[in-house]
């Protein structure tokens, strides 16, 4: 995957250089994860690794992205040493986080010409998220873990990837060498899925007994006798919603790839990985990103008619086919495979909100201890939360939901008003799409999942990226209002002074 990345994502998107170097950053990764046979060890090696390769890298928050799906959830707790319980707990994503993003942070904050945080709307929106956490938590929780959980935690987990979103990226090339880096990690993570899918074999299942660390359950889950791959998201409809972030973010990817076949065998590995997780919402969610591009797009009508055309086309061959009838089959509202699902997504919704409403404004953190929530608990004994908005209102009520929202509201109307400024053939309005509909997209996913594993680090890092592309339209303006009245001066001096000429020459 690698050797047939390299030529067509180095014709535009980055250079060959930051790509071998991230590639080998990517091997040393997960070969040290496999062979290590320690966790203190492979801890090491990465944490080398990274900072050899941080310090090469021409765009950090590129290289990030690149590796960020190369490893699962390899968690350890690190002790206090007697001063508390637990210090905090180390995972690859927080590894990457404080090796690459916080160096990123510290020298960006010192830079001029970086907005300082604070100064945007999103940013103050998210300090509210911020305090609003620690202020209703602390009633619960011990002080030292209101520091670990509620300002550690979300200074690595949130503030960086959203701070190194949205300030690092300063001009259009810086856009095209970080999405471009991330394709090729959801490429080789697509490929792997589907790998996954085809042998019926979880590739990263035996890393937890190798390095000595839990996992959880991680069971092979089968729908209709198929697995349902996961790669390195630890669960199947985590890999379909990172497949799903991939295909949006390559609707504009794909226009940096000079050849045209290269184009179409990315987007088919893409369709292979999405479809191997076997997880029905980010397939919507992955078709509404397509519809969505394609409508904000030049020709909006007459390509959407095409596709919509298609579609009502196949539906005889669906319906008339064996393979057709499966595909229906299995999707959700329509289908009656794993119906329950879908069922009981829908008494997850009437329950939580009769308990939300118990606590509308503020919601309640012990919430696990209402009795109606009982009610969910399955026959495995666990009550899962398919919903990460029904998580944030139950923990933190419609104010916590609110500000949630509100962030990336501002930043999708944001990344509407800065493309009504372009022409619709500009390369940064084709940007500004791809990302505006993967934001829908992983909205609608998002209400269908739990915010686990790569649920969130991929919303923040999105979420960034849509206040960075903002400030990357803003000051395309304001260079252009700048050039405007030099040439305008220019052309008035010139004015004036040929009449000058003309008299001397008399």
């Amino acid at each position: 995957m690698f050797a047939l990345a390299k030529k067509p994502i180095t014709a535009q998107a980055c250079s060959v250089e930051d790509f071998k170097l991230r590639r080998n950053l990517w091997f040393a990764l997960t070969l040290s994860a496999f062979l290590a046979h320690n966790y203190w060890l492979f801890v090491g090696i990465a944490a080398f690794a990274l900072l050899y390769a941080g310090k090469r890298d021409s765009n950090r928050f590129a290289l990030y992205l690149a590796v960020m799906l190369c490893l699962p959830r390899l968690a350890a707790s690190i002790p206090g040493f007697g001063l508390m319980k637990e210090l905090f707990v180390l995972e690859p994503l927080r590894m990457l986080s404080l090796l690459l993003l916080l160096p990123l942070y510290l020298s960006l904050r010192k830079k001029p010409g970086v907005e300082p945080f604070g100064q945007l709307l999103c940013d103050k929106l998210l300090i509210g998220m911020f305090v609003l956490e620690v202020a209703l938590t602390l009633p619960y929780r011990t002080f030292t873990s209101v520091i670990r959980d509620s300002v550690f935690y979300e200074f690595t987990n949130v503030f960086l990837l959203y701070y190194a979103g949205s300030r690092s990226l300063r001009t259009l090339k810086d856009f095209r060498d970080a999405l471009g880096a991330f394709t090729v990690g959801v490429m080789i993570f697509c490929a792997i899925v589907a790998c996954e899918f085809a042998r019926r074999w979880l590739l990263y299942s035996a890393l937890d007994n190798a390095l000595g660390v839990s996992l959880g359950d991680r069971g092979y889950l089968l729908r209709s006798g198929m697995l349902r791959a996961e790669g390195t998201a630890e669960q199947s409809i985590v890999a379909g919603y990172t497949c799903a972030v991939g295909i949006g973010l390559y609707l504009y990817v794909r226009t940096l790839v000079p050849n045209l076949w290269m184009r179409r065998l990315g987007f088919l590995l893409m369709i292979a990985g999405i479809i191997g997780a076997f997880a029905r919402a980010p397939w919507l969610g992955a078709g509404g990103m397509i519809a969505l591009f394609i409508l904000l797009g030049p020709g909006a009508v007459s390509n959407l008619s095409k596709l919509v055309l298609a579609l009502l086309l196949s539906l005889p061959v669906l319906l008339s086919t064996q393979a057709g009838g499966v595909i229906i089959d299995h999707l959700p509202w329509i289908g009656t495979v794993d119906s329950r699902n879908v069922d009981g997504r829908e008494h997850l919704a009437e329950v939580a909100f009769k308990v939300i409403l118990q606590n509308p404004v503020f919601g309640n953190f012990d919430f696990a201890t209402t009795p109606a929530i009982e009610d969910l608990r399955g026959s495995d004994g666990i009550i899962d939360l398919v919903n990460t908005y029904v998580m944030i209102a139950l923990k933190g009520g419609f104010v916590s939901l609110g500000l949630f929202f509100s962030i990336i509201l501002v930043a999708m109307a944001g990344i509407f008003a800065s493309m009504l400024k372009l022409d619709k053939r500009d390369e940064r309005h084709t940007l500004g799409r791809a990302l505006l509909a993967t934001l829908v997209g992983v909205l609608f996913i998002m209400g269908t999942v739990s915010p686990i594993f790569f649920v969130y680090p991929l919303y923040w890092c999105l979420a960034g990226l849509a206040v960075g592309y903002m400030r990357l339209v803003e000051r395309g303006a304001v260079a252009a209002a700048s050039n405007a009245k030099l040439a305008a001066a220019a052309q008035a001096n010139t004015r004036v002074a040929s009449p000058t000429r003309r008299g001397a020459a008399h």
